[in-house]
């Protein structure tokens, strides 16, 4: 094989890296969802087909191509399966590929292979703890249920902590101005009538930002929002440390990490002593190529 491309297929997003048979990278891209429940399934497989070619040399042949594509949301349900296996094997006609979780993708880049636990807080969250050839998952029910620790979850909180301030159950701070200014509002009351009409979970997700911008000036109720989040997150880890007989790794992997310290050092804290926090080695993207490549490098394989 010539080309091994890797996919991560996120909800807000999609990324396409290509390596040749020397281990260089030859292209990358990134691209909207291929999600079908947002983007619709012809949409879906056409995202993926314009990955693959900007991310492949014009000469490229399609027998010489492998892929690995981690796609959000390809889990247990069989019928999602169903018809996502149908948007790849329209998409990657006449290359060899295979699809993951993108949860096994970040976990094969985070933690280079190895052993360990991943945890993954993004839109949702959820933790995945590898030993030798077993994954085991916590966590990872939906918005509805859970994902505590989210940027869902985060983007939720201040919304609460929004309401709470106008109502005087809460001091006023910054916060309060932040969110009119962020929606739009004229009124706090809009606010029910903004959330009927355009809330949907990756909007509220995308207002982890601004929890991320007050906890940089100190804000103490995003600082809060994110001591709380650090102990959800930490919970799925410390449940998923029993499947280890003595010390483990942790990494981690999604939007909410890029807040740092604000996140990081309050998790450290409600971890338990068995787990040593290690920064990601790798992207999920670049997961997904190491799968590709050790699943297809050989032909025989």
């Amino acid at each position: 094989m010539e080309y091994f491309i890797g996919i991560d297929g996120g909800g807000t997003k999609t990324e396409f890296v290509c390596y040749d048979k020397k281990e260089e990278r030859i292209g990358g891209t990134v691209l909207p969802t291929v999600h079908f429940m947002q983007a619709g399934e012809e949409e879906a497989a056409a995202v993926l087909r314009k990955g693959i070619r900007r991310v492949l040399p014009e000469t490229a042949r399609p027998e010489e191509v492998c892929v690995c594509a981690g796609l959000a949301g390809y889990g247990k349900n069989p019928e999602i399966r169903r018809r996502m296996e149908g948007i790849c094997a329209r998409s990657f006609e006449g290359m060899r590929y295979c699809m993951q979780n993108d949860g096994e993708i970040a976990l094969q880049g985070a933690l280079g292979g190895g052993d360990g636990i991943l945890l993954i807080a993004g839109t949702g969250s959820m933790g995945l703890a590898k030993k030798q050839k077993e994954i085991k998952r916590c966590g990872g029910w939906g918005y509805r249920l859970g994902d505590e620790g989210s940027a869902y979850w985060i983007g939720k909180k201040l919304l609460e902590a929004f309401c709470r301030q106008n109502d005087g159950r809460d001091p006023e701070t910054e916060l309060n101005e932040r969110v009119k200014a962020s929606l739009g509002l004229a009124d706090a009351y809009e606010m029910i009538s903004y959330m009927n009409e355009h809330h949907n979970r990756f909007e509220v997700a995308a207002l982890a930002v601004i929890v991320h911008e007050l906890a940089g000036k100190g804000e103490k109720t995003a600082l809060g929002i994110y001591k709380e989040a650090a102990k959800h997150l930490a919970e799925l880890a410390n449940t998923l440390s029993s499947c280890y007989d003595g010390k483990c790794r942790l990494s981690y992997a999604g939007s909410v990490w890029k807040a740092g310290g604000y996140i990081l050092k309050p998790m450290k804290g409600y971890l338990n002593g068995k787990i040593e926090v290690t920064e990601p080695e790798h992207t999920p993207v670049y997961g997904a190529y190491r799968i590709a490549k050790e699943r297809f490098e050989t032909p025989h394989r």
